[in-house]
């Protein structure tokens, strides 16, 4: 269970961040700063959600793959998705 909270949480962190963004394609306007802040937070909670599995290394470790990983498939996921129409 902690491992989908752990993913759902970095994955709706990471949209929100991304959703704040000058360049982003989700949105016609971005969304204010505060809700970076937001997503910096529930980031924080999966790395707690994380460390409820694993040890404190693993966790720091799986938190950034996870993070890192889904920074670079939401943008492109928005690209597949807006590509298909033209």
């Amino acid at each position: 269970m902690f491992q989908v909270s752990a993913l759902l949480l970095t994955f709706i962190g990471v949209v929100l961040i991304y959703v704040t963004t000058k360049h982003q394609r989700l949105l016609s306007t971005p969304y204010p700063k505060v809700v970076a802040i937001m997503g910096a937070c529930l980031l924080l909670f999966a790395l707690l959600s994380w460390m409820q599995l694993l040890t404190t290394a693993a966790a720091i470790f799986v938190w950034i793959f996870t993070f890192i990983t889904l920074m670079i498939c939401v943008p492109f996921s928005t690209l597949i998705h807006f590509g298909r129409g033209k």
